[in-house]
């Protein structure tokens, strides 16, 4: 497993050209991109291409998906990426029942078959309203019952619902590709309960550990409103680091 950059910490630090500039400042070489940032295809890629980071996953919207999917396919191939995440779904665009889940489920399959054939995964990013549980399912257990669906947990997520990492990574370890590594204090609310890395309740060693019974390459570093991003993304990635040689 490699340690990299969400660029979602980072989206208040400037353009595309200065949140990749502040990967690069604290260490990273390998990130994940969040959207199009209103360009097309090869201006994205150009900008990457002159950080000289390489983008391991890529985040795109629902409206993305479903409104620019051609230009998604043909970014992902100019980057050489080969993870495509659609991570969120607006409060009025969530399903209210078990059959509106499954219509989200059956979009996204369409759309990650249609991603198979240029080689390319695609995987669902959890927050918490798809851990809500109905009589049987939730929506997160919906969507991945979809065989061609792969998931990408946000630990800091996982734990702010009350669940335990480890043991849903167990459940899910043929499917899971990346993690958002984010560490939280669930005794705080909103954005208030985000901590950096190290600094909240997570229990690094066993998600390490479960994570390594996985196909899992990134762990990738987030918060998501950090008052001090370059503390925030380096010693976010030092944590990590020693997590990984305290593992092997």
């Amino acid at each position: 497993m490699r340690v990299s950059a969400q660029l979602y910490t980072v989206r208040q630090c400037g353009d595309l050209a200065d949140q990749l500039q502040m990967a690069a400042k604290c260490g990273f070489t390998d990130i994940e991109t969040t959207g199009l940032h209103h360009l097309t295809p090869p201006q994205m890629a150009a900008i990457v291409r002159q950080s000289g980071l390489r983008v391991r996953s890529a985040h795109f919207d629902w409206e993305e998906f479903a409104e620019r999917f051609d230009d998604v396919i043909e970014v992902l191939a100019l980057l050489e990426c080969p993870v495509a995440v659609m991570p969120w779904l607006a409060s009025e665009q969530r399903p209210t029942t078990a059959d509106g889940w499954l219509g989200v489920a059956a979009q996204l399959a369409d759309w990650a078959e249609r991603l198979g054939a240029d080689d390319v995964k695609l995987a669902y990013h959890n927050h918490d309203f798809d851990l809500v549980g109905y009589p049987d399912n939730t929506p997160l257990e919906l969507i991945l019952s979809k065989g061609n669906i792969y998931w990408q947990p946000d630990i800091g997520w996982l734990v702010a619902a009350g669940f335990d990492p480890a043991i849903l990574i167990q459940c899910y370890s043929d499917q899971i590709l990346s993690v958002h590594a984010k560490d939280v204090d669930p005794t705080e609310q909103g954005d208030e309960r985000w901590r950096d890395l190290g600094d909240g309740v997570v229990d690094w060693p066993a998600v390490l550990a479960a994570l390594g019974q996985t196909d899992c390459t990134d762990l990738f570093v987030e918060h998501d409103e950090t008052s001090d991003h370059y503390r925030t993304l380096e010693t976010g990635r030092r944590f990590l680091e020693r997590q990984l040689d305290r593992a092997v």
